[in-house]
């Protein structure tokens, strides 16, 4: 008798749809011409052509995932194939050009012993620590505004974010940080353009230049926060540049000042402008939504009375909290980010490109009508008990997914739930002005020109 034997043929795979364009441009002039990501045009490709989509910018090929299963095989079944950075660029790109090969930008080899070392940094018992410092920095803030005053809310959400990354990343009032600040949002302008405009080397002469003046005020600063740590020393600090400093690597050595410069100005980003853009759309959306306010107000009302809250009033305050993740489903801090493709390859059963961009746009994933029921309008109970399970887990990426997470989350969430805690429970905020609230979306999202907002003490 002849044993059959059985074999495995391998996927028949297809190519994605391809978004018409213009003769040698391609979809340029959408893509390039957005004043940041081109969300309104990934949103229409994602629309009429599926879960994957390509499109070329001139001769550059890109691709967007809107498909939960697809962005899940990225993320983590095949984190390895798809990488941060573009695959063997002669110089650093994005926000490699000022975060170096740190934690947030560093490729998989690179990656994974600085995730082993900075992981328990982040640890809940680091971070629940914190909790006591954003509830009074939210007090010091709302004392700022009276009985009833117009305030920039974003400007003020930067403001008290950043006081409390001052406090707990450098262990003290750092006046200097408002600088720090306003690099960074440069920084995030020259990453997108090199997203967007992918140019030669000899194009990128005006972006380098700036990129260096950037990296010297960047480093400037946190080597000034280090050399007065050295000076007055370590002792009795749990701030997150003190424990960095402290960090020894996998053979017992300390790591390099780069390595803490890397790091430190990674984890100002994560837990300082991500948190303030944040509550600044939950404002916005709280004003459209005054039944959203009223609950809300009565929940932290019943939980704190009138005190500040601590870090045991967290869990009794879930609708705080569906608030929160509700603004970061309808505006996402980061819309969109890019894995680069080296060889060709496939995802699901698509053939890719080598050479080319991959878009996992949680924008995107977070209005697709199929995930989500009403998806444009803001409603918290989309994360209520009953259902959040039913969220696809892939659905839903306000802080990326798999392996490389966010290393910031629980600090962001914690930070954002209380300091919206304090705020509601102290003052009614209106817009005020009629004028349409425009995102910028860049690496992060934030309101064009900021948020002219009416603050009303609720006792006036």
């Amino acid at each position: 008798m002849t044993a059959e034997i059985a074999t495995v043929s391998e996927p028949i795979l297809r190519q994605p749809p391809v978004m018409p364009g213009l003769p040698l441009l391609g979809s340029a002039i959408p893509f390039m011409t957005a004043s940041g990501l081109p969300i309104d045009f990934m949103n229409e490709a994602a629309a009429r052509y599926g879960g994957l989509v390509h499109f070329k910018v001139g001769k550059q090929s890109f691709y967007l995932v809107s498909e939960p299963d697809l962005a899940q095989e990225i993320l983590v079944k095949r984190v390895n194939d798809f990488h941060k950075n573009q695959v063997d660029a002669a110089k650093p790109k994005l926000l490699g050009r000022f975060l170096g090969k740190g934690i947030l930008t560093a490729d998989h080899e690179e990656w994974r012993p600085q995730r082993k070392l900075i992981q328990p940094l982040m640890h809940t018992k680091h971070i629940t620590g914190y909790a006591d410092t954003m509830a009074n920095f939210g007090l010091k803030l709302v004392d700022l505004w009276g009985e009833s005053a117009e305030r920039d809310i974003h400007a003020d959400m930067m403001q008290v974010t950043m006081w409390i990354i001052a406090e707990t990343m450098f262990g003290m009032d750092v006046t200097q940080t408002p600088t720090l600040a306003a690099a960074a949002h440069d920084a995030q302008t020259i990453a997108v353009a090199d997203l967007k405009s992918p140019l030669p080397d000899f194009l990128t002469h005006g972006r380098d230049r700036q990129a260096v003046e950037i990296n010297k005020v960047l480093t400037d600063l946190v080597h000034h926060f280090m050399e007065e740590r050295r000076t007055h020393g370590n002792e009795g600090r749990s701030d997150l540049l003190s424990l960095l400093m402290e960090t020894r690597d996998e053979d017992g050595n300390p790591v390099s000042d780069d390595y803490v410069r890397n790091n430190i100005l990674t984890l100002f980003f994560a837990g300082h402008e991500t948190t303030a853009n944040t509550l600044t759309w939950t404002f916005r959306y709280l004003d459209q939504n005054p039944d959203v306010v009223a609950k809300l107000q009565h929940e932290v009302d019943s939980v704190l009375g009138g005190r500040l809250p601590t870090l045991d009033d967290l869990p009794n305050l879930p609708y705080t909290l569906m608030v929160i993740k509700e603004t970061m489903r309808i505006e996402p801090t980061v819309a969109a980010f890019p894995r680069f493709i080296g060889e060709d390859t496939s995802v699901g059963d698509y053939q890719l490109e080598g050479n080319s961009v991959i878009f996992i746009s949680p924008y995107v994933l977070h209005h697709d009508p199929r995930w989500w029921s009403d998806p444009n309008v803001f409603d918290p109970e989309h994360f209520s008990a009953e259902n959040e399970p039913n969220i696809p887990k892939y659905a839903y990426l306000p802080f990326g997914g798999g392996p490389r997470v966010c290393i910031g989350n629980h600090f962001s969430m914690m930070e954002a739930q209380i300091l919206l805690a304090v705020i509601i429970s102290r003052y009614n905020l209106r817009l005020a002005s009629d004028k349409p609230v425009v995102p910028l979306r860049l690496i992060t999202s934030s309101p064009k020109g900021g948020l002219p907002m009416r603050v009303t003490h609720r006792s006036a």
